[in-house]
Formats: C-alpha cells, sequence, structure tokens
C-alpha cells in the first residue's frame, strides 16, 4: 500500500505519484523497445542525429539489448547521448552513448538508481540519484529505547500469535525498473526471529516469493494459516496458504487488478479477514469483510463491502470482540480520521482526527482494545509514532523521538511492543564536468 508509498508499500499508492522517481517519462515514445523522450528526439531529428528513416540501436554495456529508462539526453553537438540503463542488479546506471552508433561507456555505479539525465550548454550532465531505504524495528509500548529488528530493506511488520516471529515483506523493489513493470516488482513476503540478539541480516523463511508484489502477511489466531496480499496471477487480491508447510496459495478474494488491496488482517475469533480495496459499486475505497475457518481455511462468507459513509478507508484492526473494526480513513486530501466501526458497517465513531500528507500509514490496536498507535507528523519534522485510548477521550502520546520516518506499527500480542516500519527516501542531483 508499499511509502513511506506503503511509505514503503507503505504507501506504494503515494510513493507511485513521486513524478518521475517512480515512473517513466510520460511525454515518451519507444524506439526498438527503448523509451526515449519526445523532445529529445525531435531536437535530434533537427540535428541529424535521428530521423524516421533511420534509427540507431544503441550498445549498453556487453550487450545491444539492455533496457533503457526514462527520458534520454543529448550533448550541445548532438553527438553524444546520455541514458539510464539497467544492470545486472536490476537498478540503473547512467551511460553515455556516440549517437551516431557504437560502444556506450558507464558513467555512475551507484547501489540505487541514477537516471533522468539532462545536459547544459557547457556540456554539463546533471543526473539524478535517488536513496530508498526501510527496516523494522520495535519499541516498549510505554516508548524507551527503539530497538532494530531488521537491517536489510524490509516493512509492513506483523506478529506471530505467539509473538515469537514477525512477518515482514521485503525486496529491492522501488526502484525505476520495477515502477516500469508494476506490479510485477521485486517485492516478497517472509518471516524474521522476533526475539533474535540481533538483527536480521535476511529472512529465515520465505513464505511467497510470485513474479509480482506480495505484501504483509497476517497469521490466524490458532498460527495454522498465512493470509497475505499478492499480484499473483493477474490479481490484486488477498491469497491464503497453510502456515506450516509450502502449499500453493489460494486465492479467496477476487477484486482485481487496480483494486489496490491492503493489507489483511484475522479477527481474535479466526473467523473473519478485513482488508481495503476499491469499492466498484462505490466508487471509493473501503473495506471488506470475509468470513475464512481458521481450523479448515475454508471461506465461509465472500468478501463483501461494509458501508461506512463519508470516508475513504484505509487500514483495519480488529477489536477483541471481533464484532468491530478499528480503521484509518481519509476525509479530505490531508485530513485523516481514525475511527471505530461495527463489522457490519453502519455509523462510525471518530477517535481522532488529524492531519497528515502520509496517505497509508497504518494503525495498530493494542491487545485489550484499550489503545491505538497512529503514525502522523511531530514537531520535529519527522512522521512519528504515537498512541491514545480508544474510549475516554484525551491527548495523544509520542511514543518515538528518534529522527527517522516511520510507519506501519504492528502491536505485539503481549501488549508490550509495538514493531513499525522505519523508512527513508531522499532524490539527490549530481553533476559531471
Amino acid at each position: 500500500m508499499g511509502g513511506p508509498r506503503s511509505a514503503p508499500c507503505a504507501n506504494r499508492r503515494q510513493q507511485r505519484n513521486d513524478n518521475g522517481a517512480r515512473r517513466r517519462s510520460a511525454a515518451a515514445r519507444l524506439v526498438r523497445g527503448r523509451e526515449v523522450g519526445r523532445g529529445d528526439c525531435q531536437r535530434a531529428r533537427r540535428r541529424g542525429a535521428l530521423d524516421d528513416r533511420r534509427r540507431r540501436r544503441i550498445g549498453v554495456g556487453n550487450t545491444h539489448r539492455r533496457d533503457v529508462y526514462g527520458p534520454i539526453a543529448f550533448s550541445p553537438d548532438g553527438a553524444t547521448i546520455y541514458v539510464g540503463g539497467a544492470n545486472q542488479s536490476g537498478t540503473l546506471d547512467l551511460w553515455s552513448a556516440p549517437a551516431a552508433g557504437g560502444r556506450a561507456t558507464r558513467l555512475s555505479s551507484f547501489a540505487r538508481d541514477t537516471y533522468a539525465p539532462t545536459v547544459s550548454r557547457d556540456g554539463t550532465v546533471l543526473f539524478k540519484s535517488q536513496s530508498y531505504r526501510t527496516v523494522v524495528a520495535s519499541i516498549p509500548a510505554a516508548g524507551g529505547a527503539t530497538r532494530l529488528l531488521t537491517t536489510f530493506q524490509s516493512e509492513t511488520p506483523s506478529w506471530h500469535p505467539a509473538g515469537r516471529s514477525i512477518g515482514i515483506t521485503y525486496g529491492t523493489w522501488r526502484r525505476v525498473v520495477d515502477d516500469a513493470n508494476y506490479p510485477d516488482i521485486a517485492q516478497d513476503v517472509g518471516i524474521v526471529d522476533g526475539d533474535a540478539a540481533a538483527p536480521a541480516a535476511t529472512v529465515s523463511r520465505a513464505i511467497q516469493t510470485s513474479p509480482s508484489e506480495d505484501q504483509s502477511l497476517c497469521w490466524s489466531p490458532n498460527g495454522t494459516w498465512i493470509a497475505f496480499h499478492s499480484h499473483k496471477d493477474q490479481s490484486d487480491d488477498i491469497w491464503l496458504r497453510p502456515a506450516d508447510q509450502d502449499a500453493p496459495a489460494r486465492r479467496i478474494s477476487f477484486l482485481g487488478r487496480g483494486a489496490e488491496t491492503g493489507w489483511p488482517r484475522w479477527s481474535a475469533d479466526g473467523r473473519w479477514l478485513v482488508f481495503s480495496g476499491f469499492d466498484r459499486a462505490r466508487g471509493r475505497t473501503s473495506l471488506f469483510v470475509a468470513g475464512v475457518d481458521q481450523e479448515s481455511g475454508d471461506v465461509t462468507a465472500k468478501p463483501s463491502a461494509i458501508a461506512i459513509d463519508g470516508f475513504d478507508m484505509g487500514h483495519a484492526e480488529w477489536l477483541p470482540d471481533s464484532d468491530r473494526i478499528v480503521a484509518i480513513a481519509k476525509e479530505a486530501p490531508g485530513r485523516h480520521a481514525i475511527l471505530v466501526a461495527a463489522r457490519g458497517g453502519g455509523a462510525a465513531r471518530v477517535v481522532h482526527r488529524f492531519a497528515s500528507e502520509h496517505d497509508n500509514p497504518g494503525i495498530a490496536v493494542a491487545p485489550d482494545g484499550a489503545r491505538v498507535a497512529f503514525v502522523a507528523p511531530a514537531p520535529d519534522g519527522f512522521f512519528q509514532l504515537f498512541q491514545r485510548a480508544l474510549a475516554g477521550g484525551g491527548d495523544a502520546a509520542q511514543v518515538t523521538t528518534d529522527p527517522s520516518h516511520k510507519t506501519q506499527p504492528a502491536w505485539s500480542p503481549d501488549g508490550t511492543q509495538i514493531a513499525f516500519t522505519v523508512w527513508n527516501y531522499d532524490a539527490q542531483f549530481w553533476r559531471i564536468r
């Protein structure tokens, strides 16, 4: 729901709107499978570098078939082309190549994408790089020191019912190559140890590694089943698989591509799943509830939308009675509300309102149902973790204070810890003279 756009996933919707950084140039056309800026082509034709009868194939690296993404640029004399070309790790390097044909030269070799070159009249090349990093951490629910749980790119934590493991989304996604192929991106779901003495450098077990986006697993209360979001097999839906074996996953919702289905959460009685998704009947994002038997994995009630008027619904969590849901929703652009609603829909009770540009930050509910944790802008300029009571009023209390952005909180089953995603997304500009 990917950042950060989960911000990461978080937040995947928010991140996909990052102009230029997440998708190829809108004013572009393909020349023999390569994307070329329309204005650059027109300027090149005027210089005689390209015309409609003759198109140059550019050799990038050791092959003539390496993909090129994003806008391209030409030197002032039209003799050199600058492009962002994919390397073996799937990120982009900046390359230069003779416009008349010939071998290209790599100009950058960063850990993340370098792309979108432009050239000044004096031949100076300006290009862009992006740094996108996410890790999972936790903090005592009452506040205290943050503990790092992972050191690799990971997000959307969720706890095993026994509290011994944490489910995560992981992978090298948020690259230009992924954005061009979305939702077929390098993002999978797996498990790390929640009690390890040192942060995990990789998953202890991979749960789902389809060629498409897989996100945010959730165990059934008895630990028998795992539900997760996936774009597997041209879907955008919730899938189910046994937790203790590598049996094939089974699709249990059928909203389809474009639904932007959210992260599933299981009710405490093991009978219901709730998740968000685009409701075509209402023309907005709604919550959906599906009946699922945690013993057999059978679907007992097909997913149906909950009618809650006046809101675009986001992530939802269950209260302990399994009859009510706590959800975060949008009332207007930049205006969020945390509300409590019945499983069957109807009038909702607003618990808290706040302003934020972070569209999909998630929420977490304490196991006893007394408090809700959420992410909001803090006075220090970072998205920080807060919590407040669900009943009886009172102010929200800030839980985290370290200088980093947070998103996607998850309360531990024993109520003592809150896990969350730490994220950072920066763009930098570099110059070559």
